[in-house]
């Protein structure tokens, strides 16, 4: 598996692993699939801080990134860090590389804090925030309505 960053080439294939977290799971609040013009919109946006791929073969099986946790000028140091895996490369070690190397990216940039908002019924992403050092500060509850159900988001930070 190679990690590296994602290009305007890789957006269809990163379009298509986040649309089945927007249809299939509670990885995403996002309620509409996004298009390949979009996720390369995205990529060139100046709020996405980095972005990765994870590719084995010549296929894209994942992809995180870093993007402004918000506008406001104070925050330039805090990103909020998203990963996100095609649904067969799950529980196989390329969420871990992928979330890792985008620990490594944020160092490289100069970053002070990772924030990853995740779903509490997402025990995966939970637990892998938790491995790689992220600490729970807090709980949202019910925030997000997805699938007719109320949902709890708990806020993770990394302190780099």
């Amino acid at each position: 598996m190679l990690v590296r960053p994602a290009t305007a080439a890789d957006a269809a294939a990163m379009a298509a692993i986040y649309n089945h977290a927007v249809i299939e799971s509670t990885a995403t609040f996002d309620l509409e699939p996004q298009s390949e013009a979009d996720r390369r919109a995205w990529l060139a946006d100046e709020g996405t801080r980095l972005a990765l791929v994870a590719v084995i073969g010549d296929r894209v099986v994942g992809w995180s990134s870093l993007a402004r946790w918000s506008e406001r000028g104070a925050y330039d140091q805090a990103v909020e860090a998203s990963v996100y895996v095609a649904p067969d490369a799950q529980r196989t070690g390329v969420g871990r590389a992928l979330a890792a190397a985008l620990i490594d990216g944020a160092r490289a940039l100069g970053l002070h804090v990772l924030i990853a908002q995740i779903c509490t019924e997402n025990e995966g992403g939970l637990g892998l925030a938790l491995a790689l050092g992220y600490r729970p500060v807090g709980t949202l509850r019910e925030v997000g309505l997805k699938f007719g159900r109320r949902l709890d988001v708990t806020i993770c930070q990394l302190l780099l």
